[in-house]
């Protein structure tokens, strides 16, 4: 096609997109399109001369999908095109369902472990268990696959068979076990119980919400209801969003019928959709703690904004993401199997609050880029979300929420020297966006609440932060491979207690020298020690310095036999391994609920509930009877 023409199918295809939406004709439309036909002058002058004189041939697709993604990047870090690949992981996400085994996988050995299954799922059918090793599948060796391998191999067809070959520690011989995929749902709802007496809890931290999240959310709720609870804590901390839909109907559940939950603004401030509590609530008699942080966003920023300006629940923890932005899906379908998810409008609170944070948009222009998954990302944006994130796991949970990433793809990100910078200036970043939340609003009762992007919660409460060898631990999974090491033989499993015992803490300090934790430590003390080395013979060093250095190594040699940890440290070592314990012998769900006693945020939320008069005094505060 001549360069012309395919200038203009191009411009064509963007008036299309443009045409369809219900804006109204003015002049500045008309400047509008004329704007367009000069930019398009301009990109067509600079790609020709790219075909015609560049030192080698192009690669036109890789150019125009360079072009687009540059484009895309410059307005927001959420408007993003989508090739086949990436539209069906977009429907994945938003549907909640795949094919597959139901299993989550790490890396252990070099090859893949099985961190947990999801139950009722094949995997767990199949007798799988955390810590399985998976060392063959379809009778190839999965030794230093990388993850994504990994991944598509073990997904397929639903009806499909996989056969994968498992060794456990304890089990003399490795084992084959064919399994049939499955369509997999990703439950919204990650855990439910009761944490005290009548005191009900219902976790969505992170997870999605999706197409089901509401009637699941209704349903642990029923049951909780039927084993007798007069109070409920919904948890949305780590939540990234999801559904737009789903958020209403989830603060259907709690808010009586009409009640405002959500307007949707586009470019044209005067035009506003609204959306309202569409029916009575099922559960609009209790009393309600809804718990948020940093990595809480959209749908859930959504539900935390509307039960709060309802003066329906007190929100307990800290101030959420703050991502406010619409994003509409348009179906490239000229282009094949591609998408294009754009930015259209913002949402705001029933008060009139934005819950968008303009403070995190990305400038025009950065120019220093950090690769992550698939797209490069800007590093003061980055740098600016660590700063502000108190510990690791927050930090990877506020990139997954803001960039969509996969949990491994923010540990990387996290890999980098950035990982330094994490708390040191978050109370001086938190105390300065406070001084700049001035603009004042009002819930539904008269309360005061405050405006600047993301909810601010009426009880703010910072959880603890795990001393810095605790962090490493749970970054080099060290209680992961101790518990499935320790509880790993069939016999070990069903004699074991979930119950953390001096036994087993000894049993642990005496595994740590051999962790993957002391490891790395080790292997960096000895990297730095090489480079010690070579300097010491390129520059002529005398004999004592290599004596001294050879004194070094058989220091780190003993060391090496031993790594201590501070008894400050010793409650957050109980937690993880109660946690790990709990999953390799009760499943997913109940691990999540044994860490809930130290967790400062729930135990907050519990005294709330014991003291009836000061939640009412805090859902009341500043409104005149």
């Amino acid at each position: 096609m001549p360069l012309s023409r395919f200038i203009t199918s191009l411009a064509c295809a963007v008036v299309a997109l443009i045409a369809p939406l219900p804006v109204q004709a003015s002049n500045a439309d008309k400047d509008l399109y004329g704007d367009i036909n000069d930019s398009w002058e301009r990109f067509g002058a600079v790609y020709g001369r790219v075909v015609e004189h560049y030192y080698q041939d192009v690669d036109h697709e890789q150019i125009m999908r360079s072009a687009i993604d540059g484009l895309l990047r410059d307005l927001d870090p959420y408007s993003q095109f989508f090739d086949a690949e990436g539209l069906r992981q977009l429907l994945q996400d938003t549907s909640g369902k795949f094919a597959g085994l139901g299993i989550t996988v790490g890396l252990k050995d070099h090859y893949p472990v099985i961190i947990a299954p999801i139950e009722n799922t094949p995997a767990s059918r199949a007798g799988l268990l955390p810590g399985d090793l998976i060392v063959g599948i379809e009778g190839r060796d999965t030794f230093d696959l990388g993850l994504e391998q990994i991944v598509n191999r073990l997904r397929g067809e639903p009806e499909s068979t996989v056969h994968i070959t498992i060794s456990r520690r304890g089990v003399e011989n490795d084992w084959d076990v064919a399994i049939t995929r499955e369509l997999i749902t990703i439950r919204s709802v990650a855990a439910s119980g009761q944490l005290s007496p009548g005191v009900g809890y219902v976790s969505m931290r992170q997870t999605r919400f999706s197409e089901d999240t509401s009637e699941e959310v209704a349903q642990a709720i029923r049951l909780l209801r039927e084993d007798g609870i007069h109070s409920l804590i919904l948890d949305l901390r780590g939540n990234p969003g999801g559904l737009l839909s789903q958020a209403t109907e989830v603060a259907d559940l709690f808010l009586e019928k009409g009640a405002p939950i959500v307007s949707v603004r586009e470019r044209d401030h005067d035009r506003a959709e609204i959306k309202i509590s569409q029916r009575s609530p099922l559960f609009g008699d209790l009393p309600l703690i809804v718990l948020i942080d940093g990595g809480s966003a959209s749908a859930a920023e959504i539900v935390a904004g509307a039960l709060q300006d309802n003066d329906r629940a007190l929100l307990v923890g800290t101030r959420s993401f703050g991502k406010g932005s619409v994003q509409t899906i348009f179906d490239l379908r000229d282009l094949g199997q591609a998408a294009l998810k754009l930015t259209t409008a913002l949402y705001y609170t029933p008060s009139g609050r934005s819950i968008h944070r303009q403070s995190l948009t990305v400038p025009p222009g950065a120019l220093l880029q950090v690769p992550a998954g698939d797209y490069d990302l800007p590093a003061g944006l980055l740098l600016g979300l660590i700063l502000r994130s108190p510990d690791s796991e927050t930090a990877v949970e506020r990139l997954q929420a803001r960039f969509e990433l996969e949990e491994d793809e923010a540990r990387l990100i996290l890999s980098t020297p950035l990982d330094a910078f994490i708390g040191e200036a978050a109370d001086r970043q938190l105390t300065a966006e406070s001084s700049t939340d001035t603009v004042i609003y009002r819930t539904r009762r008269g309360r005061t609440v405050f405006g600047q992007g993301g909810i601010s919660p009426d009880v703010t409460v910072t959880d603890s932060t795990p001393p810095m060898i605790v962090q490493q631990m749970h970054r080099q999974r060290v209680f992961f491979d101790f518990v499935a090491d320790y509880v790993g033989r069939d016999a070990d499993r069903e004699t074991a207690t979930a119950a953390v015992d001096v036994q087993m803490l000894e049993a642990f300090r005496r595994f740590l020298p051999q962790s993957q934790l002391a490891h790395a430590r080790q292997q960096d003390g000895y990297d730095e020690l090489e480079q010690l080395r070579r300097l010491a013979q390129d520059s002529g060093w005398n004999g004592s310095v290599v004596q001294a250095l050879d004194s070094l190594q058989v220091a780190m040699d003993r060391r090496r036999e031993y790594l201590n940890f501070p008894e400050a440290a010793l409650p957050y070592i109980r937690e993880g391994l109660l946690r790990e314990l709990d999953l390799r012998l009760h499943g997913r769900e109940a691990s999540l609920l044994s860490g809930l006693q130290y967790d400062h945020q729930v135990q907050e939320a519990l005294q709330l509930f014991e003291n009836p008069a000061r939640y009412q005094e805090l859902l009341l505060a500043g409104v005149d009877d």
